[in-house]
């Protein structure tokens, strides 16, 4: 009997540790909502895209990378919630990747003491790296975002 009844409270707290880990907002975090989009530079996709969104005020941030396509989603606090609502500064940046062999630890097998130290370039112009500079702005409300797409240009 003592044997049933262990087994009813392992699945009973089992059961209360699954429904809390289904919950997406914790009381202590403002409310997000999905936002997504695509980044373009002269109508053509960015792949590697790193894009920042400060809220204007400065009391928040997202941040997100597009794929091959040039799509992104937004994560403030676990990958892919979007953003709290509020209007946002955008920056945006896109490094050149290191060559092979770069970056490896001394200790690491693949250490090439011949390699000079790689520096990554920002592929894009260097006005959209900043919020401030950027020019670039988005406006998230609750409920979905999507479309909140970027056209970078030279």
């Amino acid at each position: 009997m003592s044997r049933m009844i262990s087994r009813l409270l392992l699945v009973s707290m089992l059961l209360v540790f699954l429904s809390a880990c289904g919950t997406s907002v914790q009381s202590d975090r403002p409310a997000t909502h999905p936002v997504s989009g695509t980044v373009t530079m002269n109508g053509q996709p960015v792949a590697r895209a790193n894009l920042s969104f400060q809220l204007a005020d400065g009391s928040g941030s997202a941040a997100g990378v597009t794929d091959n396509q040039g799509r992104y989603e937004l994560t403030t606090f676990t990958a892919g919630d979007g953003a709290v609502p509020g209007e946002y500064l955008v920056a945006i940046t896109q490094f050149e990747e290191p060559p092979p062999g770069a970056g490896v630890p001394d200790d690491h097998p693949d250490y090439n003491p011949n390699l000079p130290e790689f520096v990554p370039k920002n592929l894009l112009p260097e006005r959209y790296a900043t919020a401030s500079t950027s020019g670039l702005k988005a406006t998230v409300v609750e409920g979905p975002n999507t479309g909140v797409d970027f056209e970078l240009t030279d």
